[in-house]
């Protein structure tokens, strides 16, 4: 549903005013008046799962509704009921809110509402739990009221916004603590850089945190294990802990009958959690008895914390360069979303809304489909080759529990009773449904956990809901995570793909430069194991878990998605990764275009990503199109979706060395490497020359992308040619050459050794001799047209410039008009989210037009008209003239290239102002004829 705006929802709330005022029953008119109030007025999408009916209570009661994600219970009275006078409920007399009251001291600390809501249909009072007295001091609201009150309700708009919010504050305060713990207690073992310490370690962190979050939730008796190790000083903690280990891993019928009442009440916990006594446990200081006692048991709810954000974020406690050197990176649970939504998520909620309300159905044909549904949640599997801390494994269970309790609180309403426990639970969503691989054996103790707590905690809300009593140890099964590397395992071994329903994951970022040589053999054997021979030291690191799904995919109806970089759709990697995964029938269902990665974690990853679903199956295609990359997408079903992510067909740009037209070659400006010793602003150039005149000659004008397009002037010295004559009698010149030459001997890189025999010459030396066209490697993706311009012999280029030596006006014309561009933004590369320009990949595989000489002269002229309407703004840089906010103050420029674009889409004979997808199909067209008759003349 899209977001209502605030005259939207104000106008829709007097429209619900009207309708039901003077009117409403509780047994008769109470669902129907939350839904429409929930999606009518406040524009609650999801209102069909997130409210609740007639969730029965452990006392013989009935909550009239129940919004779980907004940790809310409504008590809902006929209209004319005064909410004030007491009624006989249970033996007892007891107003609408002491009646909800006790439903919620009822329930579990970690699952009591915040918020109660008491209405008659004319009236609503919000009582917030946290106040001091909710009973008395609430806030109320007439129906008439509710145009100028909706404020009010704003907790039920996005009451998961708002639980996620407060989960995410609690994950990454524990997750700190947990960190600091950590840290503290690895400088207690005798050897804490060893395998056998790091491994130690890492237990005893997961199995406190299962402690500390039991006890809170509780799973535990309340403040169990602050009540077992508070009395034991520091010295005494390690053997404590070692007991308390043993004792939650004995049952209870094995138990030493003489143990203490501390350790007497601790549960059996069973799921290999606490097995194995032989893990080492090292001394605790005063300071970490302290730390666990008092911060993190004591003063710390661990109740309300998210296991999917505290899973990220206790990970994030693993060395940083560790991650880095693994591409690791903590997928939040709105990013999350963004691959399991589109997958799975949408069409499995959209399922049962349409079973719930079904019209015409009998109670027993819908309790069927509800069975049905509910099995169909039980036989799915989930894959996750990259776990890490199961973050996905772990969202996306809880999804499926939030699914399987509306399920379970429907049938609820139409049994006496349903059966909780033991081999004949009516929960049927397990934790042994998902699978995982993770390289770091701390990530995969952290994902098992993770999945525990998550099952508690929804196995806390299904109590909620259908007042049952769940027996929630011993722990019944585990997640099926392996500790491996997801390359060189056969994943046919963790789970058959005839068993797998879906693939997910956010596998490692790491560039093909980036690459261990481990690494880049791992990817070359991957990817020849599905047959691909050509460019394979030119892949990204994530590119390998697309060519392993490709194979794990098969002829079976497996549907994928992964979280990557946004390298892989982009320049050479769409051919090197996308053309034999192309072969073997995969296709891509849905994409994200590029977006900026967020998350809560403390290690924010600072990256741009697309997230592509495929499969072999096909189906309708979805695009979420980024107008901004920190916005909102736009959502799109185009017809094709090829690896570019663009509706377009499908073809694969190669890399190649040569233009496949008749064109100039283009290459890139010098690299000085010279430890900047060669380079001045114009200030340090003026104080040099004051101080040495004589080597003006030697100065020249130095343009990389920002100098060209910001106007920042910067001067180069070049020296290459100059006499040792000359070099002697200018002492300050000499200076910066014996630096350079110093600089360069200190390198590894024997080429930067061999340019330190030459140091008056730059490291890579590309000198124009002729006037050539300039075109910046690097700008914003926020410019219709990439920036280009001409540079004279005299002035000097980095490598940060392409350059295309004698180039003509009308070479610099069909680069700057609109259908190189469209050319440019689909097939080339990105940095981040900003064009990066690929000579090779862009300028080499653009198809010229077969023009006339008339044709050639006009586009020609029309280029200078270009170049012509800059010169009339002397004092604005290119980039004001082509910052797109600004094309009003540029009137002449603006009508210049419009001409220009018209001339060359006239020219490739398209329709002048045609979409930017029509050019972008004819010039896959015009590529692939090129390319068959190149490869038919070779």
């Amino acid at each position: 549903m899209a977001e209502m705006t605030h005259a939207q929802r104000v106008a829709a709330a007097r429209d619900f005013a009207s309708r039901w005022k003077d009117r409403g029953a509780e047994k008769s008119d109470t669902q129907q008046f939350w839904i429409d109030l929930c999606s009518e007025v406040l524009g609650m999408g999801n209102q069909t799962t997130a409210l609740h009916f007639e969730s029965r209570t452990s006392g013989a009661g009935w909550i009239d509704v129940v919004v779980p994600d907004a940790k809310t219970f409504i008590e809902q009275k006929s209209l004319g009921i005064d909410m004030d006078k007491p009624e006989p409920r249970q033996g007892t007399m007891v107003t609408p809110y002491q009646q909800a009251k006790r439903y919620a001291d009822q329930q579990r600390n970690s699952k009591r509402p915040d918020y109660i809501v008491i209405c008659n249909f004319g009236e609503f009072r919000i009582h917030h739990l946290d106040d001091d007295f909710p009973e008395t001091e609430y806030e109320s609201f007439k129906l008439e009221e509710l145009p100028e009150q909706l404020h009010l309700l704003d907790f039920l708009v996005n009451p998961q916004a708002q639980r996620a919010r407060r989960e995410q504050k609690a994950s990454l305060q524990a997750g700190e603590l947990i960190g600091k713990l950590y840290k503290l207690l690895r400088e207690q073992y005798v050897d804490p850089d060893s395998a056998a310490s790091q491994h130690a370690l890492n237990v005893l962190c997961v199995r406190l945190v299962f402690c500390l979050f039991a006890e809170d939730a509780g799973i535990f008796p309340k403040n169990a294990v602050l009540n077992y190790l508070a009395p034991f000083n520091a010295s005494a903690l390690r053997l404590a802990l070692k007991r308390l280990f043993i004792q939650l891993d004995t049952p209870l019928d094995q138990r030493d009958p003489y143990d203490e009442q501390a350790l007497a009440v601790m549960p059996y916990v069973n799921g290999g959690l606490f097995t194995g006594t032989d893990v080492e446990i090292p001394n605790f200081t005063d300071e970490i008895r302290e730390l666990l006692i008092t911060e993190l048991s004591a003063d710390t709810d661990w109740s309300h914390i998210s296991p999917t954000i505290f899973g990220g974020v206790f990970e994030s406690t693993l060395n940083p360069e560790t991650r880095h050197q693994g591409g690791m990176h903590y997928t939040s649970p709105e990013n999350i979303h963004k691959v399991i939504d589109p997958l799975f998520l949408d069409a499995l909620t959209d399922e049962l809304t349409d079973i719930i309300n079904e019209p015409g159905v009998g109670a027993v044909k819908r309790r069927n489909n509800l069975k049905r549904y509910h099995d169909k949640l039980a036989s799915l599997t989930f894959f996750d080759p990259a776990c890490g801390s199961g973050n996905f494994l772990t969202e996306t269970y809880i999804s499926l529990r939030r699914l399987e309790n509306k399920v379970l609180s429907e049938l609820a309403n139409d049994q006496t009773a349903l059966d909780f426990g033991g081999e004949s639970s009516q929960i049927k969503v397990h934790i042994s449904q998902f699978y995982g691989i993770e390289i770091n054996d701390f990530a995969v103790s952290v994902a098992q956990t993770a999945l525990w707590i998550a099952k508690l905690q929804a196995d806390a809300e299904t109590e909620i809901l259908t007042s049952a009593n769940i027996d929630n140890l011993p722990l019944r099964d585990s997640a099926n995570i392996m500790l491996g590397n997801a390359l060189q395992l056969d994943w046919a071994d963790i789970l058959e793909p005839d068993q797998c329903s879906f693939v997910i994951g956010n596998p490692p970022f790491l560039g093909a430069r980036n690459q261990s040589k481990e690494q880049k053999a791992e990817l070359q054997a991957t990817f020849k194991s599905i047959g691909a021979t050509k460019n394979l030291g030119n892949i990204d690191y994530v590119g390998g878990w697309y060519a392993k799904a490709a194979k794990y995919l098969g002829d079976y109806d497996i549907r994928a998605a992964f979280v990557s970089t946004n390298s892989i759709c982009q320049g050479e990697q769409v051919a090197n990764v996308w053309s034999r995964l192309w072969d073997m029938g995969i296709r891509i269902d849905f994409a994200h275009d590029t977006f900026k990665w967020t998350n809560g974690a403390a290690d924010q990853a600072a990256v741009y990503c697309v997230i592509v679903g495929f499969s072999k199956i096909g189906g309708p295609k979805t695009l979420f199109h980024y107008p901004t990359v920190t916005g909102e997408p736009e959502i799109s079903h185009p017809k094709q979706l090829n690896a570019y992510l663009k509706d377009a067909p499908e073809v694969f740009v190669w890399s190649r060395s040569k233009p496949l037209s008749d064109v100039p070659s283009m290459g890139i400006g010098s690299q000085p490497i010279d430890d900047g010793n060669y380079l001045f602003t114009a200030e340090e150039k003026a104080e040099f020359l004051a101080a040495e005149p004589r080597a003006a000659p030697f100065f020249h004008r130095w343009y990389g992308s920002r100098e060209f397009i910001q106007g920042v002037e910067r001067w180069v010295m070049w020296v290459g040619d100059a006499m040792p004559a000359q070099l002697q009698s200018l002492p300050r010149v000499r200076e910066r050459v014996e630096a350079v030459r110093a600089y360069r001997l200190k390198s590894r890189r024997s080429q930067t050794l061999k340019a330190a025999e030459t140091p008056q010459r730059f490291g890579t030396q590309i000198i124009a001799t002729s006037n050539s066209l300039l075109i910046p490697e690097v700008s914003s993706r926020r410019r219709n047209y990439i920036p280009i311009g001409f540079i004279t012999p005299e002035n000097f280029c980095s490598n940060k410039v392409k350059l295309v030596p004698e180039a003509t006006r009308y070479h610099f014309a069909v680069l700057h008009s609109r259908l190189h561009n469209a050319w440019m933004r689909v097939v080339g590369v990105r940095l981040k989210s900003d064009y990066s320009y690929s000579g090779r990949i862009v300028y080499n595989n653009l198809i010229w037009p077969d023009v006339t000489p008339e044709q050639e002269a006009e586009i020609a002229q029309l280029g200078q008209a270009v170049l012509d309407a800059r010169a009339q703004y002397p004092d604005s840089t290119i980039a004001q003239m082509y910052d797109p906010d600004n094309d009003w103050m540029y009137p002449e420029l603006t009508k210049a290239h419009a001409a220009l674009d018209a001339a060359v889409e006239r020219a490739y004979g398209l329709e002048p102002g045609c979409e930017e997808k029509t050019i972008v199909e004819h010039l896959f067209k015009l590529y692939s004829q090129a390319v068959e008759k190149a490869e038919k003349a070779s």
